[in-house]
Protein backbone atom coordinates (compact mmCIF):
# COMPACT_ATOMS: atom_id res chain seq x y z
CA UNK A 1 0.00 0.00 0.00
CA UNK A 2 1.32 3.69 -0.81
CA UNK A 3 2.57 5.77 1.85
CA UNK A 4 0.15 8.47 1.65
CA UNK A 5 -2.69 6.51 1.75
CA UNK A 6 -1.83 4.07 4.57
CA UNK A 7 -0.97 7.37 7.10
CA UNK A 8 -4.44 7.92 5.94
CA UNK A 9 -6.22 4.99 6.74
CA UNK A 10 -4.12 4.93 9.60
CA UNK A 11 -5.21 8.29 10.82
CA UNK A 12 -8.75 7.48 10.25
CA UNK A 13 -8.76 4.50 12.17
CA UNK A 14 -6.99 6.55 14.94
CA UNK A 15 -8.95 9.52 15.22
CA UNK A 16 -12.35 7.00 15.39
CA UNK A 17 -14.04 8.75 12.16
CA UNK A 18 -17.36 7.57 12.42
CA UNK A 19 -17.08 8.99 16.03
CA UNK A 20 -16.76 12.14 14.86
CA UNK A 21 -19.26 12.86 12.27
CA UNK A 22 -21.89 12.32 15.15
CA UNK A 23 -20.08 14.42 17.49
CA UNK A 24 -20.51 17.41 14.34
CA UNK A 25 -24.15 16.37 13.84
CA UNK A 26 -24.73 16.99 17.59
CA UNK A 27 -23.05 20.46 17.70
CA UNK A 28 -24.43 21.62 15.00
CA UNK A 29 -27.87 20.52 16.01
CA UNK A 30 -27.40 22.79 19.52
CA UNK A 31 -25.98 25.77 16.70
CA UNK A 32 -29.11 25.06 14.51
CA UNK A 33 -31.07 25.36 17.23
CA UNK A 34 -29.36 28.69 18.83
CA UNK A 35 -28.99 30.51 15.39
CA UNK A 36 -32.57 29.69 14.45
CA UNK A 37 -34.06 31.31 17.47
CA UNK A 38 -34.54 34.99 18.56
CA UNK A 39 -34.42 34.53 21.99
CA UNK A 40 -30.55 33.58 21.77
CA UNK A 41 -29.73 37.02 20.02
CA UNK A 42 -27.73 38.09 23.02
CA UNK A 43 -24.97 35.07 22.59
CA UNK A 44 -22.02 35.23 21.10
CA UNK A 45 -22.58 32.63 18.35
CA UNK A 46 -25.97 33.79 16.94
CA UNK A 47 -24.41 37.04 15.42
CA UNK A 48 -22.02 34.58 14.05
CA UNK A 49 -22.07 34.29 10.14
CA UNK A 50 -23.45 30.62 9.83
CA UNK A 51 -20.20 29.40 7.32
CA UNK A 52 -17.87 30.41 10.02
CA UNK A 53 -19.86 29.35 13.03
CA UNK A 54 -20.45 25.78 11.93
CA UNK A 55 -16.81 25.43 10.66
CA UNK A 56 -15.78 26.45 14.00
CA UNK A 57 -17.90 24.26 15.70
CA UNK A 58 -16.99 21.22 13.54
CA UNK A 59 -13.42 21.63 14.03
CA UNK A 60 -14.27 21.59 17.61
CA UNK A 61 -16.21 18.16 17.37
CA UNK A 62 -13.25 16.62 15.32
CA UNK A 63 -10.69 18.26 17.42
CA UNK A 64 -12.06 16.75 20.66
CA UNK A 65 -12.77 13.16 19.27
CA UNK A 66 -9.12 13.51 17.75
CA UNK A 67 -8.12 14.84 21.52
CA UNK A 68 -10.05 11.74 23.38
CA UNK A 69 -8.88 8.82 21.02
CA UNK A 70 -5.16 9.83 20.61
CA UNK A 71 -4.68 10.24 24.57
CA UNK A 72 -7.19 6.42 24.96
CA UNK A 73 -4.82 4.97 22.50
CA UNK A 74 -1.58 6.56 24.18
CA UNK A 75 -2.29 5.61 27.66
CA UNK A 76 -3.19 2.03 26.32
CA UNK A 77 -0.22 1.91 24.62
CA UNK A 78 1.00 -1.49 26.32
CA UNK A 79 -2.43 -3.19 27.14
CA UNK A 80 -3.40 -3.07 23.22
CA UNK A 81 -0.03 -4.64 22.77
CA UNK A 82 -0.85 -7.63 24.49
CA UNK A 83 -4.90 -7.51 23.78
CA UNK A 84 -5.42 -5.35 20.77
CA UNK A 85 -2.40 -5.54 18.78
CA UNK A 86 -3.97 -4.87 15.31
CA UNK A 87 -5.20 -1.41 16.25
CA UNK A 88 -3.13 1.55 15.29
CA UNK A 89 -0.31 2.21 17.61
CA UNK A 90 0.63 -1.24 18.83
CA UNK A 91 0.44 -2.24 14.92
CA UNK A 92 3.30 0.32 14.34
CA UNK A 93 0.64 2.21 11.91
CA UNK A 94 0.81 5.43 14.38
CA UNK A 95 4.19 6.01 15.98
CA UNK A 96 3.29 6.80 19.60
CA UNK A 97 5.26 10.51 19.24
CA UNK A 98 2.78 11.06 16.50
CA UNK A 99 -0.16 10.20 18.60
CA UNK A 100 1.38 12.56 21.51
CA UNK A 101 2.02 15.27 18.68
CA UNK A 102 -1.75 14.62 17.67
CA UNK A 103 -3.18 14.60 20.98
CA UNK A 104 -1.97 18.09 21.49
CA UNK A 105 -2.43 19.40 18.48
CA UNK A 106 -6.30 18.22 18.76
CA UNK A 107 -7.25 19.88 21.59
CA UNK A 108 -4.96 22.97 20.30
CA UNK A 109 -7.06 23.19 16.76
CA UNK A 110 -10.64 22.59 19.04
CA UNK A 111 -10.17 25.52 21.99
CA UNK A 112 -8.84 27.91 19.16
CA UNK A 113 -11.93 26.80 16.93
CA UNK A 114 -13.78 27.48 20.18
CA UNK A 115 -12.03 30.97 21.30
CA UNK A 116 -14.07 31.91 17.57
CA UNK A 117 -17.12 31.36 19.17
CA UNK A 118 -16.40 33.86 22.33
CA UNK A 119 -15.05 32.83 25.79
CA UNK A 120 -17.90 30.43 27.36
CA UNK A 121 -17.25 28.09 24.34
CA UNK A 122 -13.45 28.29 25.37
CA UNK A 123 -14.46 27.50 29.47
CA UNK A 124 -16.78 24.56 28.30
CA UNK A 125 -14.22 23.15 25.63
CA UNK A 126 -11.96 22.83 28.56
CA UNK A 127 -14.44 21.34 30.86
CA UNK A 128 -14.75 18.97 28.33
CA UNK A 129 -11.21 18.25 27.97
CA UNK A 130 -11.07 17.43 31.14
CA UNK A 131 -13.70 15.35 31.49
CA UNK A 132 -11.83 13.17 29.01
CA UNK A 133 -8.68 13.23 30.71
CA UNK A 134 -11.06 12.37 33.89
CA UNK A 135 -12.00 9.58 31.96
CA UNK A 136 -9.19 8.30 30.38
CA UNK A 137 -7.01 8.31 33.78
CA UNK A 138 -9.59 7.23 36.13
CA UNK A 139 -13.36 6.74 34.90
CA UNK A 140 -12.64 3.97 32.70
CA UNK A 141 -11.45 1.60 35.39
CA UNK A 142 -14.74 1.78 37.28
CA UNK A 143 -17.40 1.28 35.35
CA UNK A 144 -20.47 2.89 37.90
CA UNK A 145 -17.94 6.24 37.01
CA UNK A 146 -17.00 5.53 33.69
CA UNK A 147 -19.92 4.75 31.71
CA UNK A 148 -21.73 7.84 33.37
CA UNK A 149 -18.71 10.11 32.30
CA UNK A 150 -19.05 9.20 28.79
CA UNK A 151 -23.13 10.39 28.71
CA UNK A 152 -21.23 13.82 30.52
CA UNK A 153 -18.29 13.99 27.72
CA UNK A 154 -21.13 13.92 25.22
CA UNK A 155 -23.45 16.18 26.95
CA UNK A 156 -20.74 19.03 27.67
CA UNK A 157 -19.57 18.31 24.46
CA UNK A 158 -22.79 19.72 22.65
CA UNK A 159 -23.13 22.85 25.31
CA UNK A 160 -19.68 24.54 23.76
CA UNK A 161 -22.25 25.86 21.19
CA UNK A 162 -24.50 27.28 23.61
CA UNK A 163 -24.26 27.09 27.49
CA UNK A 164 -27.21 28.99 27.81
CA UNK A 165 -29.42 26.32 25.92
CA UNK A 166 -32.78 26.36 27.38
CA UNK A 167 -34.38 23.54 24.99
CA UNK A 168 -32.17 20.19 26.52
CA UNK A 169 -34.04 17.08 25.63
CA UNK A 170 -32.11 16.85 22.67
CA UNK A 171 -28.72 16.57 24.68
CA UNK A 172 -30.53 14.51 27.45
CA UNK A 173 -31.05 12.04 24.57
CA UNK A 174 -27.75 12.04 22.97
CA UNK A 175 -26.35 11.58 26.54
CA UNK A 176 -29.10 8.63 27.56
CA UNK A 177 -28.09 7.44 23.37
CA UNK A 178 -24.22 7.58 24.58
CA UNK A 179 -24.12 5.46 27.98
CA UNK A 180 -26.41 2.72 26.42
CA UNK A 181 -24.36 2.04 23.68
CA UNK A 182 -21.04 2.19 25.69
CA UNK A 183 -22.63 -0.47 28.54
CA UNK A 184 -23.86 -2.77 25.35
CA UNK A 185 -19.99 -2.06 24.13
CA UNK A 186 -18.44 -2.87 27.27
CA UNK A 187 -20.58 -6.07 27.87
CA UNK A 188 -20.00 -7.32 24.35
CA UNK A 189 -16.20 -6.96 24.56
CA UNK A 190 -16.19 -8.72 27.88
CA UNK A 191 -14.06 -5.39 29.79
CA UNK A 192 -13.13 -6.31 33.10
CA UNK A 193 -14.30 -5.72 35.96
CA UNK A 194 -17.83 -7.13 35.01
CA UNK A 195 -20.44 -4.61 36.07
CA UNK A 196 -21.62 -5.70 39.66
CA UNK A 197 -25.02 -5.06 40.87
CA UNK A 198 -23.39 -2.21 42.90
CA UNK A 199 -22.09 -1.39 39.60
CA UNK A 200 -25.34 -0.94 38.06
CA UNK A 201 -27.06 1.05 41.29
CA UNK A 202 -24.07 3.70 40.92
CA UNK A 203 -24.83 3.83 36.91
CA UNK A 204 -28.92 4.35 37.09
CA UNK A 205 -28.06 6.31 40.02
CA UNK A 206 -25.89 8.74 38.00
CA UNK A 207 -27.63 8.62 35.15
CA UNK A 208 -30.99 10.10 37.26
CA UNK A 209 -28.90 12.47 38.76
CA UNK A 210 -27.65 13.90 35.70
CA UNK A 211 -30.73 13.98 33.69
CA UNK A 212 -32.13 16.23 36.65
CA UNK A 213 -29.24 18.61 36.32
CA UNK A 214 -29.81 18.49 32.72
CA UNK A 215 -33.73 19.25 32.74
CA UNK A 216 -34.22 20.77 36.07
CA UNK A 217 -33.04 24.58 34.59
CA UNK A 218 -35.05 24.83 31.60
CA UNK A 219 -38.37 23.61 34.03
CA UNK A 220 -37.61 25.45 36.46
CA UNK A 221 -36.99 28.89 34.76
CA UNK A 222 -39.99 28.24 32.42
CA UNK A 223 -41.94 24.89 34.05
CA UNK A 224 -41.69 23.40 31.12
CA UNK A 225 -39.37 20.85 29.27
CA UNK A 226 -40.36 22.28 25.79
CA UNK A 227 -39.94 25.76 24.13
CA UNK A 228 -42.51 27.80 23.57
CA UNK A 229 -45.26 26.83 20.99
CA UNK A 230 -43.61 23.53 20.62
CA UNK A 231 -45.96 20.76 19.74
CA UNK A 232 -45.66 17.81 22.00
CA UNK A 233 -47.27 15.30 18.91
CA UNK A 234 -44.00 16.39 17.27
CA UNK A 235 -41.31 14.53 19.43
CA UNK A 236 -42.78 11.41 17.51
CA UNK A 237 -39.84 12.23 14.87
CA UNK A 238 -37.08 12.10 17.99
CA UNK A 239 -39.49 8.80 19.15
CA UNK A 240 -39.15 7.15 15.92
CA UNK A 241 -35.74 7.95 15.49
CA UNK A 242 -34.91 5.67 18.80
CA UNK A 243 -37.32 3.08 17.95
CA UNK A 244 -35.62 2.58 14.40
CA UNK A 245 -32.18 2.33 15.84
CA UNK A 246 -33.30 0.01 18.20
CA UNK A 247 -34.50 -1.78 15.50
CA UNK A 248 -31.78 -1.53 13.56
CA UNK A 249 -29.10 -2.21 16.12
CA UNK A 250 -30.70 -5.62 17.20
CA UNK A 251 -30.76 -6.79 13.67
CA UNK A 252 -27.32 -5.70 13.28
CA UNK A 253 -25.95 -7.10 16.16
CA UNK A 254 -27.83 -10.49 15.71
CA UNK A 255 -25.57 -11.18 12.67
CA UNK A 256 -22.68 -10.18 14.35
CA UNK A 257 -19.98 -13.24 14.45
CA UNK A 258 -18.33 -11.88 17.66
CA UNK A 259 -19.25 -10.01 20.35
CA UNK A 260 -15.90 -7.54 19.29
CA UNK A 261 -18.21 -6.95 15.51
CA UNK A 262 -21.30 -6.72 17.27
CA UNK A 263 -19.62 -3.86 19.88
CA UNK A 264 -18.63 -2.37 16.67
CA UNK A 265 -21.87 -2.05 14.92
CA UNK A 266 -23.31 -0.09 17.71
CA UNK A 267 -19.97 2.19 17.86
CA UNK A 268 -20.43 2.65 14.12
CA UNK A 269 -24.45 2.70 13.77
CA UNK A 270 -24.22 4.60 16.91
CA UNK A 271 -22.32 7.53 15.77
CA UNK A 272 -23.94 7.64 12.72
CA UNK A 273 -27.70 7.78 14.45
CA UNK A 274 -26.74 11.36 16.12
CA UNK A 275 -27.01 12.31 12.95
CA UNK A 276 -30.22 11.12 12.28
CA UNK A 277 -31.35 12.36 15.59
CA UNK A 278 -30.80 15.73 15.01
CA UNK A 279 -32.40 15.80 11.83
CA UNK A 280 -35.48 14.58 14.22
CA UNK A 281 -35.65 17.19 16.43
CA UNK A 282 -34.81 20.06 13.88
CA UNK A 283 -38.61 18.03 11.96
CA UNK A 284 -39.76 18.48 15.19
CA UNK A 285 -38.69 22.12 15.81
CA UNK A 286 -40.09 22.88 12.12
CA UNK A 287 -36.46 24.11 10.59
CA UNK A 288 -37.63 22.11 7.70
CA UNK A 289 -34.65 23.89 5.85
CA UNK A 290 -31.75 22.68 8.71
CA UNK A 291 -33.62 19.45 8.97
CA UNK A 292 -33.39 18.37 5.38
CA UNK A 293 -29.39 19.94 5.24
CA UNK A 294 -29.18 17.10 7.98
CA UNK A 295 -30.50 14.31 6.19
CA UNK A 296 -27.92 15.34 3.63
CA UNK A 297 -25.65 15.02 5.86
CA UNK A 298 -26.22 11.45 7.60
CA UNK A 299 -26.47 9.80 3.99
CA UNK A 300 -23.32 11.47 3.14
CA UNK A 301 -21.74 10.10 6.29
CA UNK A 302 -23.68 6.64 5.80
CA UNK A 303 -21.76 6.32 2.71
CA UNK A 304 -18.12 7.65 4.10
CA UNK A 305 -18.09 5.29 7.26
CA UNK A 306 -19.13 2.70 4.85
CA UNK A 307 -15.73 3.24 2.90
CA UNK A 308 -13.92 3.86 6.27
CA UNK A 309 -15.21 0.93 7.11
CA UNK A 310 -13.81 -1.18 4.28
CA UNK A 311 -10.66 0.90 3.87
CA UNK A 312 -9.35 0.02 7.17
CA UNK A 313 -10.64 -3.58 7.74
CA UNK A 314 -12.53 -3.94 10.52
CA UNK A 315 -14.31 -6.78 9.44
CA UNK A 316 -11.55 -8.19 7.77
CA UNK A 317 -12.99 -9.21 4.56
CA UNK A 318 -12.19 -7.69 1.43
CA UNK A 319 -13.76 -4.66 0.36
CA UNK A 320 -17.69 -5.01 -0.62
CA UNK A 321 -20.60 -3.04 -0.70
CA UNK A 322 -21.93 -3.43 2.32
CA UNK A 323 -24.25 -1.42 4.95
Amino acid sequence: MALPARQMIAALKFTRFSVAIGAIANIWLVLFITKSDSAYVGTSVYGLPWWSSMLATAVIAVGMCGFAAALNDTIDARHDATFHPTRPIPSGWVPIAQAVVLMVCSLLFALLAASFLGSWPVRIGLLTAAAILFYNIAGKHVPAVGLVSIGLIYASHMLIANIGLTFTLPVWLVMTHAMICSIAMYNLEGKRPKISFRGWVGITLGWVFWSVVLLSGPFAKYGTLLPEGFDVTSLLWPLAAVAFFTITIRWKVSNARTGQLAAEKIRRYGALWECVYAAAWLMALQFYGLALFMVCFALCSAILIMLVKEATGVTGQPISWRA
